[in-house]
């Protein structure tokens, strides 16, 4: 008998530089031809510009195929500038792969990824660091209208800083690199500011608008979602963004998915639900599990638990956003999920989230921060390009303006050494949320001669993961959760005796609960095989056994 083959070397994760769209494809597409037997590269569909958006179902193939086991969703990059989520979700994906076999969780879990839900933003800042959100509509050109261009030709979308009576800045006294507010006390020369970009149809005033409609998909998703202006950037309606709906569309069409992780960059934190109101607005149990994960995650990476509600400075409003994942993702789905705030520079540079950057008070205290930001980037060894300097240019439109400032892209996550640590953390996380996954499973099936022709056939099905199959209280009443089903199957010749072949048995508890069913047949032929049970387990999997004749 031939050996098995040994697995292929996995491709390494590079955490020097973020990835462009062909540097993703083709570190999945590598790390699919290594492990075949574990990972199944397909795609949700494509972009708005043509992108296919990568899919990674990860999952022991020998075990059974994905859709019969309990499944973990993980996305990330859903705003184009937060590419840390890009590599936090491939680091999984690589990690997950390392660790098998000797970690068993990928024989019970399916992991489906989805590294990059947004390649068309993500290409757009990777590429120039350009200012999105998640997209902006470009389509029809307003006058006076200012569009990011490259104008002068160096392969960035920088800031234009332009000497303005009304400029709103002055250079920063103690870092000329930088701009601070204007106050009554500063000197000139007074700058005005815009992205770097020509002007549409500028008929010369200073009424000038900065690009067209900004899209936030993290307020497209479908629980309480409101148009603007009452909630800005949320698009036409629920999922009204191509790449949201097929992600939609992917979840509601997997029963077997029971938990759901995003990934973004903004001050360092495990976030929760709720999105909008207060923790009263949710069952109370549910808080307190959610709650208790989310320290996990805390354990591993150091940051703190914020629901979302209160991710804001300290001396604001709690926040409320509408079409928000974790509302989504607890109303909707009835599930318990997370987002990783990975971090930004801030963090890195040694400033803590709740301490110092939600600790802000006034401009001058923002100021403050990004100035020792730039000395601890000027002490650094390595470090990325987060500065270009000011280089004087003579714009088409605007005459001499100055391009230069910070690099939008650098200034949005930590940095890539500090994100390799955090994702590993991150994982960390994943391995404990994923293990309590629900576990539906068939218990001593067997069958016993009663008599002439007949048999009992006997078995007990039973959720022996830690999750009930309706994983929280709220979502033991919504329809997407659906319970335990036993379909009985006789084989050919065999008569089924009893009054009622399938079960519907509703929701299982987990760890302990678990139904014993019982059922006649007349097998009057010589067949091998009596019947074959059929368990359709919703979060916890699929389970199939066959029942031999005695």
């Amino acid at each position: 008998m031939p050996a098995p083959k040994k697995p292929k070397r996995l491709p390494a994760l590079s955490f020097d530089h973020f990835f462009t769209y062909a540097e993703l494809t083709d570190f999945v597409g590598k790390l699919a031809k290594a492990r075949p037997d574990l990972v199944t590269l397909s795609s949700l569909g494509d972009s708005r510009e043509g992108r296919p958006i990568h899919l990674l179902t990860i999952t022991d193939s020998a075990t059974g195929p994905a859709e019969d086991k309990p499944a973990y969703l993980i996305h990330g990059n859903i705003h184009a500038i937060e590419l840390s989520g890009t590599h936090a979700a491939l680091a999984t994906c690589r990690q997950l792969c390392a660790d098998h076999p000797k970690s068993d969780l990928l024989k019970r879990v399916a992991f489906y990824v989805v590294p990059r839900i947004n390649p068309d933003g993500a290409e757009f800042a990777v590429t120039t660091s350009g200012t999105i959100r998640s997209r902006t509509d470009r389509s029809l050109r307003e006058p006076n209208t200012l569009y990011q261009e490259d104008v002068d030709g160096n392969g960035l979308i920088l800031t234009m800083r332009q000497e303005h009576p009304n400029g709103r800045f002055v250079a920063d006294p103690k870092d000329r690199r930088l701009l601070i507010r204007r106050t009554a006390e500063s000197k000139p020369p007074f700058y005005r500011t815009l992205p770097e970009g020509m002007i549409h149809q500028w008929d010369g005033t200073d009424n000038i608008k900065v690009e067209g409609r900004n899209f936030d998909w993290n307020r497209n998703w479908s629980y309480d979602w409101q148009p603007e202006p009452a909630q800005h950037g949320a698009g036409d309606f629920p999922f009204s963004e191509p790449e949201m709906r097929a992600l939609a569309e992917f979840v509601f069409g997997r029963d077997n998915i029971f938990a759901v992780l995003g990934y973004h960059n903004g001050p360092n934190a495990v976030l929760r639900p709720p999105s909008t109101g207060a923790d009263t607005d949710l069952d109370a149990d549910d808080v307190k599990v959610m709650q208790d994960l989310a320290e996990i995650g805390a354990k591993h990476t150091k940051f703190p638990v914020i629901p979302v509600v209160k991710y804001r400075r300290d001396y604001q409003r709690d926040i409320n956003l509408r079409g928000h994942f974790h509302n989504f993702g607890y109303h909707h789905l009835g599930l318990f999920v997370f987002e990783f705030e990975l971090g930004m520079l801030l963090n890195s540079a040694g400033m803590k989230t709740k301490d110092d950057i939600f600790a802000v008070k006034s401009h001058q205290d923002y100021e403050a921060q990004i100035r020792r930001m730039m000395k601890w980037w000027d002490r650094q060894k390595k470090r990325a390009p987060i500065f270009r300097k000011w280089t004087g240019f003579e714009h088409p439109q605007l005459g001499r303006v100055e391009v230069g400032g910070l690099l939008k892209k650098h200034l949005a996550g930590p940095t890539l050494g500090d994100l390799r640590r955090i994702a590993a953390g991150t994982y960390k996380f994943t391995l404990a949320h994923a293990g309590r996954h629900p576990r539906v499973v068939i218990e001593a099936p067997q069958a016993e001669a009663v008599g002439g022709d007949v048999y009992r056939i006997r078995a007990r099905v039973a959720n022996r993961g830690e999750f009930p199959t309706h994983v929280s209280k709220k979502g033991r009443g919504l329809r997407r959760l659906k319970g335990v089903r036993v379909d009985f199957v006789p084989a050919e010749g065999v008569e089924l005796l009893s009054r009622v072949g399938h079960h519907s048995l509703g929701h299982l508890a987990g760890v302990t609960d678990g139904r014993q069913l019982e059922w006649f047949v007349s097998a009057p032929g010589d067949g091998r095989t009596l019947c074959e049970l059929r368990v359709s387990g919703g979060t916890g999997g699929n389970a199939t056994a066959r029942i031999p004749r005695p």
